[in-house]
């Protein structure tokens, strides 16, 4: 295992304007908010509307992060899409730009078999000299990156794994088949954070930490410090965060947070819609009752 990247990474919003056009000021106000909070930055992905931006708006998005953070945090872009092309073009852009890694989903929307997946990634991973991972999200994409799969990859140069299937058992099983190698495992949620850590995973790339790092970033100290009491206490607050995160759209309330924290966080893309009244009171209340609404 070889944890090239450590600590929490938030999967970084994109602002957008009322009017749905990228807003680059205010994704800059989020970058600011996070590059003095966190360990990196993983952009364009779920959290980030990459899937509802084209290849030519993800390249300001990577410009916008890059010039706000500079050399402080690594900077991973999720390059990936429904086609090869779109997804190289990104790629090698943000290995332009000075990005630490790129990652991609499998290819999406069309059933694809084992062998044009593998084909896939080569292909990426030949584009650009800069560490590729794969995204395993099978709930978005349709598909999981099975075990067996992930070895083949593997042997195509992908250089680890952002895990977002939730699950302990696939994740444990990942490392129990890669774990010797030259390889990193990045567990994708702040549900998991304790049991991804026990098992040698040290990155985190956590939902919540888009709006909420501090938290998250005092649950991988505990680890660190192998205050595992003090680490199960906050796992829980973790837990609760991400339920509040889910009362509606994540992205949506992600934003909201922000905007309560007094950073000017832009609009969600449609078809999101900015969080409604009664369901911000919630989030206002739960905050409240943490006692992180400050």
């Amino acid at each position: 295992m070889k944890n090239r990247f450590k600590g929490v990474i938030p999967p970084m919003l994109t602002a957008f304007t009322k009017e749905g056009e990228l807003d680059v000021r205010a994704t800059k106000n989020i970058a600011r908010f996070l590059k003095e909070k966190v360990h990196g930055l993983f952009i364009c992905g779920t959290y980030g509307s990459g899937p509802l931006m084209s290849p030519d708006e993800k390249k300001r998005v990577i410009d916008a992060v890059t010039e706000e953070v500079g050399d402080s945090l690594p900077v991973i872009v999720m390059a990936g899409s429904t086609n090869l092309r779109d997804t190289i073009e990104v790629a090698k852009y943000a290995e332009k730009a000075g990005t630490s890694a790129v990652a991609s989903v499998g290819p999406y929307y069309y059933s694809y078999s084992e062998d044009q997946v593998v084909d896939f990634f080569s292909k990426l991973v030949q584009s650009v000299s800069i560490p590729v991972y794969v995204y395993n999200n099978p709930k978005t994409v349709g598909y999981p990156i099975t075990p067996s799969l992930l070895k083949r990859l593997y042997n195509v140069g992908v250089k680890g794994i952002k895990d977002s299937s939730f699950s302990s058992i696939t994740f444990y099983e990942f490392i129990k088949t890669l774990g010797e190698e030259d390889f990193d495992f990045i567990i994708g949620t702040e549900a998991l954070v304790l049991s991804a850590y026990a098992y040698g995973a040290r990155g985190i790339i956590s939902g919540v930490a888009n709006a909420l790092p501090e938290p998250i970033c005092d649950l991988f100290d505990a680890c660190e410090r192998g205050d595992f009491s003090k680490a199960s206490e906050l796992q829980l607050l973790a837990l609760n965060l991400r339920d509040l995160l889910h009362i509606s759209s994540a992205i949506s309330v992600a934003q909201a947070i922000l905007q309560l924290r007094g950073i000017e966080a832009g609009y969600p893309r449609e078809p999101f819609k900015p969080l409604e009244k009664e369901k911000l009171e919630v989030v206002k209340q739960k905050l409240a009752q943490f006692n992180l609404l400050h």
